[in-house]
């Protein structure tokens, strides 16, 4: 008899962190698979959690911090096709971008420090 998968897809489940705006928590979610990743996904996950890091970083008012994790997060994961691990890469990268502008223009006192829309992730099909 085959054992029973796991209930819970970590990457998913990280993902819905990150949909949930629970940065810091899909960071460390997120963390274990980079750490067990040995394959081309690794550099990819990387960037992920460098984004989910920027944007915890935005949200303890690191303005800095912020744009710099969310532009070396986004320029790993430039490396990948334009869908990868079922996202779409580039529109997620549209998003970032965008998100990482504002920052900036806030950094730079050029535009009010305040909110920020947090672009969401759609989630992959599961198997």
């Amino acid at each position: 008899m085959a054992e029973r998968e796991s209930l819970h897809d970590p990457f998913q489940d990280g993902l819905r962190l990150f949909n949930e705006e629970y940065f810091f928590e899909a960071h460390e979610h997120l963390e274990g698979l980079w750490l067990a990743e040995r394959g081309p996904a690794r550099a990819f996950l990387q960037g992920l959690i460098q984004i989910c890091a920027g944007f915890h970083h935005f949200q303890n008012g690191n303005l800095i911090g912020a744009a710099n994790l969310l532009k070396r997060g986004a320029d790993k994961m430039r490396r990948y096709a334009a869908n990868f691990m079922g996202l779409d890469v580039q529109a997620l990268l549209t998003k970032i971008d965008d998100a990482r502008s504002q920052i900036e223009r806030m950094r730079d006192a050029l535009e009010p420090t305040g909110s920020l829309t947090f672009p969401k992730i759609p989630l992959p099909p599961t198997d």
